[in-house]
Formats: structure tokens, sequence, C-alpha cells
């Protein structure tokens, strides 16, 4: 049986299996590059491959984040919809945008050549769930699984996920890299300035929100960085 601070300690090497993650799905995107002259087809099977790996984990918490938070309801009804399995009308729409961004994004990424990118994206998202971490107490009052990646005892995973997000965003994508970890670290900061003022915190849901979000968000700067030619 793992224990809450085995869990807590765990979050040190999420970058890592971010990596791992991340190397999965250029060696998927190298296999089937091939088979297809649709770019669209490799960037909506790339996409498929990464929930695939990740069992949609991260998406259901994007689900339930955006129904909680679209009802603009006070906090502990907020708490109480994010946690309800079922899925409302715009929990599904924000799945199926963020999802049609990935396949878009994928598949000119794939067009580029750019496996570097297919490797670092899910490394810095995990990255993310470290920021969020060390900046957001817990916001429920029970247990949850989120509590034990927002207790004080994983703040010293910092040591170690930093170092790793850091010089694996230097060899894989050189300066380019340092501006997506920058981007993560300004992202993360902001959404745990609206998180702690609206929750008093954060939670499961919205860590593995914030990971989706962030895998979004570094696909599209990536494929902007790479569509005016940036060659810092």
């Amino acid at each position: 049986m793992v224990d809450e601070g085995e869990i807590s300690a765990s979050l040190a090497y999420f970058p890592l299996v971010g990596l791992i993650i991340g190397g999965s799905l250029a060696v998927f995107n190298w296999a089937i590059k091939d088979l297809f002259s649709s770019h669209q087809i490799i960037g909506i099977l790339d996409t498929a491959w990464l929930a695939i790996l990740t069992r949609a984990l991260h998406l259901d918490g994007l689900a339930d984040t955006i129904d909680g938070l679209a009802s603009n309801a006070p906090k502990d009804r907020v708490l109480e919809i994010m946690r309800d399995s079922r899925t409302g009308a715009i929990g599904v729409v924000a799945i199926v945008l963020l999802l049609l961004i990935k396949a878009a994004t994928f598949g000119f990424l794939s067009r580029k050549d750019l496996i570097e990118v297919f490797i670092l994206v899910p490394c810095l998202s995990r990255f993310g769930i470290n920021m969020l971490a060390f900046l957001c107490p817990y916001a429920r009052d029970g247990y949850g699984l989120g509590r034990a990646f927002t207790d004080k005892h994983a703040k010293w995973t910092m040591i170690i996920s930093f170092p790793t997000a850091f010089f694996a965003a230097f060899f894989l994508m050189k300066i380019k890299g340092i501006i997506a970890l920058l981007e993560v670290i300004f992202f993360s900061t902001v959404i745990s300035i609206y998180f702690n003022k609206r929750l008093g915190g954060i939670t499961g849901d919205v860590l593995g929100a914030h990971t989706e979000i962030i895998e979004a968000i570094l696909l599209l700067s990536f494929c902007a960085m790479t569509h005016i030619n940036l060659s810092i």
C-alpha cells in the first residue's frame, strides 16, 4: 500500500516521467509519420496515443474543473461539482477544443520533424504540477489525492524537479526550451493566484486540468516560434 509520504515524494520525478511519456510519443510519431500522407491524421493519432498513455486522467480533471468554474457558484458548490463524476456540456466542449488544438499542433510539428518538442512538452507540463503544488495549498477540508501533492512535505521535490525540467528544456530545445520553461513558470504562477483566491487552493482535478492546458499552450507556442522562424 502506497502511503501519502510516498505519493508526495513521487512529485519530484514528474518531469522525468514526462520525458518518458514524451519519448514514447516521439517514437510513436516516428513509427506512423510515413504511413499517412495527411498530417492531420498523424496529429489525431498522436493525440490519441498521448491520451492512452495517461489513461485520459488529466482530461477528466480538465472537464471536472471547467464544469465547476463555469457554474460561477460559491467555493463549496464548485468543489462539489468538481467531485461529481458526471460531465457537463461545457466540460465536454473544453475536452473537444483541447484535443482539436493538440491534433492540429502535433500535425504541424510532425510535418516540421520537431521530434524534440514531442519529448519536451510532456516533461514541462508535468513540471507545471510541481509549480502549482509549490504555490498552492489543498482546497478541500477532507482527504483527496491532491492533498499529498500539496502537502508541505512535497515542497522539497522542487530541488529535483526544477533541474530536471531546466536541463531537459536546454538540452532538447536550447533557448526555445528555456522560453517554454519560463512560460510554464509564468502561467503556473498566474493560475496559482487565481485558484488561491477562487477556491483557497487546488485539487487533484485542477492539477490534471493544468497539465492539459500547459501542454496546449506549449504546443501552440512551439508552433508559433517555428512559424516565425525564431532562430535564437
